[in-house]
């Protein structure tokens, strides 16, 4: 069973997914584990642990699905966080006091896996810039299969790699999940940015990247289509930010000028992070603008305000963040991060790392 129940005191949405409990976890005690010390399901041979694939990539023409021989595979998550069907009828507030009290709605949408390399000791960082351009343009196709969902409003690509940023398995992939409800961040954002566009007529983050281009100090990268900085409110130590050049609703490039320049830029960093830290625990989270359902609505007050706005004032973005400090009580209890690490320091450091390893032409 999958539902979603919203804090009335927040407004934050809470995905409640009881069957993700059965899923295989190589890291009770935060221990990464080789191939050979378990059955790993996203590995060569083992198709038949997961769901049948909905996308594959690498087979020779006569190889039947599902076996293999692929270099990538796609199919909905074993264990999904969110359902095809819901589970229950849709929660319908008649104004009473529990409806406000306890909002919620089922928990339907999509999940799929990403499994982006036959090697199960592959990461993103391994991967050359091919490869990582091929990885990029599936989630691209996958996401807009997503959005054709009519009760998708929020579509979320993400990678999470190692023990501390919340991976169950060492085999290297991806996830999408694709929901009916957008996430207070989302919300947020999308507020934030209009109101910057209200009060400057610009776009927050085009500003903030040319701002970031000229001072210097927490740039990474820069090129004619992208730049990688390091926040200047970093939550955590290393934290990245990815920002395109094009303004548009998702950072997943369609032009193959843009589309390459992001894959060398993000393997670039990736690398360079590996090369700080060895392999670290990360997250890669892909920030996509939030969708109308069938019926026109964002099924939230705020975003339903902004109506079109919230889509075409959206900057397409993506996030890598490295999990080298935990969560303690008072991050968790009080929204507040504390990051140990100056994005300025960390910002010179990749930026040196980046130019000593810089790929021949």
């Amino acid at each position: 069973m999958s539902m979603l129940r919203q804090d009335p005191l927040t407004g934050r949405w809470v995905i409640i997914a009881t069957g993700r409990g059965g899923r295989p976890n190589e890291f009770p005690l935060l221990e990464r584990r080789g191939a050979a010390e378990g059955r790993c399901p996203f590995c060569p041979g083992h198709e038949a642990d997961t769901t049948p694939e909905v996308l594959a990539l690498g087979r020779q023409p006569e190889a039947a699905p599902n076996s293999p021989g692929w270099r990538l595979r796609v199919f909905p998550n074993l264990y999904p966080a969110v359902t095809a069907a819901p589970d229950r009828p849709e929660w319908t507030a008649d104004g009473g006091a529990a409806d406000d009290l306890f909002p919620g709605c089922a928990g339907h949408g999509r999940h799929e896996v990403v499994v982006y390399s036959p090697d199960h000791g592959a990461s993103l960082a391994t991967l050359d810039a091919a490869g990582l351009a091929t990885l990029l343009d599936v989630v691209r196709q996958r996401t807009e299969s997503f959005r054709a969902e009519p009760g998708v409003r929020f579509v979320a690509p993400f990678c999470n790699h190692g023990p501390e940023a919340g991976a169950t398995l060492t085999h290297p992939h991806l996830q999408i999940i694709g929901s009916p409800r957008l996430p207070l961040l989302t919300v947020e954002k999308a507020q934030r940015l209009d109101a910057w566009r209200r009060a400057r007529g610009s776009c927050l983050l085009c500003d903030l990247a040319a701002a970031e281009r000229r001072d210097g100090a927490r740039l990474i990268a820069a090129d004619a289509h992208w730049t990688a900085l390091t926040p200047w409110a970093s939550r955590f130590p290393w934290e990245v930010l990815l920002v395109p050049t094009r303004h548009g609703p998702s950072p997943l490039e369609v032009e193959p000028a843009a589309a390459a320049s992001l894959s060398a830029m993000l393997g670039g960093v990736l690398r360079g992070l590996q090369r700080a830290h060895g392999d670290l625990s990360l997250n890669v989270i892909f920030h996509l603008a939030p969708g109308p359902g069938a019926d026109g609505s964002y099924a939230d007050p705020a975003l339903d305000a902004l109506g079109r706005r919230a889509v075409e004032q959206w900057h397409g973005h993506i996030e890598v963040l490295p999990r080298l400090s935990r969560l303690a009580g008072f991050e968790a209890g009080t929204g507040y991060a504390i990051n140990a690490v100056e994005p300025e320091e960390a910002a010179a450091r990749l930026r040196a790392s980046l130019a000593e390893h810089r790929e021949k032409p």
